[in-house]
């Protein structure tokens, strides 16, 4: 599927900004908004009570226990809405402080709902041309994985997520301006490319975003095996025969290593990255923490 944002006039999509009970990530917020803005769509802040755990603490018995630590504590229904609700607040006060100066139409929902049920509903409401930004750093416990959400959520075409480094990223001074084209950005937008069925639609996509941020696009082909990498890269030399605005990394042959596609996005020191959701870059049944854990940057994940 293309990797496509529906602009605001087309009432077909949009970003949905995602958000729950954790602490928002600033660098998933700006992404979130580049993105809206690189494809002149609209953001929705989706605001997320999670029912089970709202009605888990409902019980006497209910209590928590940290994943940092150990410790448990007792919570209530009113203790767990007045955390989810100022999590909430944060996350409107970053939007309104990024978005304040750029033309971007941002609304909000606040719904009770299963987590991914949640994200089925919104998508539906304006599908297909939808995006899914996740507003927590992507690590951070949650009640569902990125499998759930490709899996149930049909009206999207990526989710885009941050990791823990993400906040380090020489993209976050870019991200910051209302007009990002003035900023300088050190790095390119990076494109893991693993089949040529799906080149076109992410290089659009690429192109989109890498104008957005005033920098280049460059393309890394990722194969199981050396003769795989060979046949790709004559694939995509043909499809970028009359492209001058878009350069060829070293290929990569993984043997199987995620450690080597992170490896070497890593070391292109990308301002975004691209990459398929179920293949080896981002493999659905694997840890994603290799590739998140490197990463600076944002990473949208599509279809």
């Amino acid at each position: 599927m293309t990797a496509h944002v529906a602009e605001a006039t087309e009432d077909r999509g949009r970003v949905i900004l995602r958000c729950t009970s954790w602490s928002p990530n600033e660098v998933a917020i700006k992404a979130a908004l580049v993105v809206a803005g690189a494809f002149n769509s609209e953001v929705e802040l989706l605001f997320v009570e999670d029912d089970q755990r709202l009605n888990f603490a409902s019980f006497p018995f209910a209590k928590e226990i940290s994943l940092r630590n150990g410790k448990s504590r007792r919570v209530s229904q009113d203790a767990v809405r007045a955390e989810v609700r100022g999590s909430f607040q944060v996350a409107r006060q970053h939007v309104a402080d990024m978005s304040s100066s750029l033309e971007i139409n941002v609304y909000e929902h606040v719904v009770r709902d299963d987590p991914v049920q949640a994200l089925v509903s919104a998508c539906a409401r304006r599908g297909p041309w939808n995006v899914i930004a996740i507003a927590e750093t992507f690590g951070t416990p949650a009640p569902f994985s990125l499998v759930d959400v490709f899996d149930a959520v049909s009206d999207a075409t990526g989710v885009l997520v941050v990791g823990p480094e993400a906040r380090q990223s020489a993209a976050t001074t870019a991200l910051r301006s209302a007009n990002a084209k003035r900023d300088a950005v050190k790095g390119p937008v990076v494109i893991a490319v693993e089949d040529g069925e799906h080149l076109q639609g992410m290089l659009r996509a690429g192109h989109v975003i890498a104008a957005a941020l005033a920098t280049e696009v460059v393309i890394l082909l990722v194969s199981e095996t050396d003769a795989e990498l060979v046949q790709l890269d004559a694939e995509v030399r043909l499809v970028l025969a009359d492209q001058d605005n878009v350069r060829l990394a070293k290929s990569v042959a993984t043997h199987q290593s995620r450690m080597a596609v992170a490896e070497a996005i890593r070391r292109l020191q990308s301002s975004f990255v691209i990459a398929q959701f179920g293949a080896a870059a981002a493999p659905r049944h694997q840890s994603l923490r290799p590739l998140t854990s490197t990463l600076q940057c944002p990473l949208l994940l599509v279809r």
